[in-house]
């Protein structure tokens, strides 16, 4: 449900010139497929013109030579001696020398860029010929995101090698390009990097693990995916559990709240108080509605989503999340003089939200008895 609400979102804000036209009525579910397809159809157009062959079966030939070019610097012929600044100009030595002292996990970089080098079209391909959103996610799933994943699982010390490959970044790429390092080195120079490893290596935490017999990449993979499934449901006209017809006032007040808002006499930490509130109030019926709660859990509430909302709403994730904004903030900032917006009131509504069983209240148990197995299976 999270990532519908981002898409809505975006789509609220186009709908908002519509509203501003005249006084007539809105199909929003309509206007809502319309703008989602338009996307869909950008996408697909920008793969298939940029990216594949005129068949759909390989990378075309731009792509074929960018990989070829790439390839020594991920995969090098040989990754003992001594690291040569000339030969290692797009990653650099310290980025090299770093993945090196992973022992045996020094390969698994090249291993990810072969399995995209190798399979990487054909998830494309299945992408552009997905006939659903939940073909969609699934592909985006099973090519994309859960090899990296479990990449990071196998070897956690890739996070902090890759973030090393920037932070002390010392290759030619800037050099050979022409292009001005400064404002690189600035961002990462202000970045909080120890932020990001903290809240990355939480979530890995949660997703390396296996509860309930279960893997936890592929249940939280099926978490995410759901909303596919609420799209397709949707879009098809079925007024069902996993359909935003459902909850259709809820999803209307929430398009109109963020086509609302104005940044010219609203602050954003008001903007977002508004916001939170609107998502809160539709996740209320999607989530909670006694008849449809059991279902609902049933397709995203494992034992996994559940650790995974508690990693999200635990204290120290929490700090990180604050002090990560704080270092983003003067760098997105037109004034970074200006003062910081306050989030601090809609974080906390939504990590209340993350504790499913207290956010449902009385209107249903199901969450509360989720949780309760999850945690007599531990202990």
């Amino acid at each position: 449900m999270k990532i519908i609400c981002v898409l809505v979102s975006c789509f609220a804000l186009a709908t908002a010139q519509y509203e501003d036209a005249g006084d007539f009525e809105i199909d929003y579910f309509q206007a809502f497929e319309m703008g989602m397809s338009q996307a869909i159809s950008y996408w697909n157009g920008l793969i298939k013109e940029s990216m594949l062959n005129d068949d759909m079966t390989a990378f075309n030939s731009s792509i074929i030579g960018m990989l070829a070019m790439v390839e020594p610097h991920i995969c090098p012929a040989q990754q003992t001696g001594k690291c040569k600044p000339d030969e290692n100009w797009m990653l650099g030595c310290n980025c090299r020398n770093g993945f090196k002292r992973l022992g045996e996990c020094r390969a698994k970089p090249c291993q990810l860029f072969t399995h995209f080098k190798n399979k990487g079209a054909e998830g494309l391909a299945k992408f552009v010929k997905a006939e659903s959103y939940t073909e969609r996610y699934s592909v985006v799933f099973e090519y994309f995101a859960n090899p990296i994943s479990r990449a990071l699982c196998e070897c956690p010390g890739l996070l902090d090698a890759s973030i090393n490959c920037v932070t002390n970044y010392d290759g030619q790429l800037f050099t050979l390009l022409g292009g001005d390092r400064t404002g690189f080195d600035h961002v990462v120079k202000n970045f909080n990097w120890r932020s990001l490893k903290t809240i990355f290596k939480s979530y890995m935490d949660v997703g390396c693990a296996q509860k309930d017999g279960k893997d936890c990449i592929t249940e939280l993979a099926k978490m995410y995916s759901i909303a596919g499934t609420f799209l397709d449901n949707t879009f098809s006209s079925r007024d069902t559990c996993l359909s935003m017809i459902r909850f259709e006032d809820e999803f209307v007040t929430y398009l109109q709240t963020v086509a609302s808002f104005n940044m010219t006499t609203e602050s954003i930490s008001s903007i977002a108080n508004r916001f939170i509130d609107a998502y809160l109030e539709m996740q209320q019926e999607a989530i909670c509605e006694p008849s449809c709660a059991g279902e609902v859990a049933d397709a995203f509430y494992s034992c996994c989503a559940k650790d995974a909302f508690e990693a999200m709403a635990s204290k120290p994730v929490a700090k990180a999340y604050g002090k990560l904004w704080a270092s983003i903030w003067p760098l997105i900032a037109e004034n970074s003089e200006g003062k910081r917006p306050n989030f601090s009131e809609a974080f906390k509504k939504y990590t209340a939200f993350l504790d499913l069983n207290s956010f449902c209240g009385a209107r249903t148990d199901v969450y509360k008895v989720r949780n309760d197995r999850c945690d007599a299976l531990e202990a």
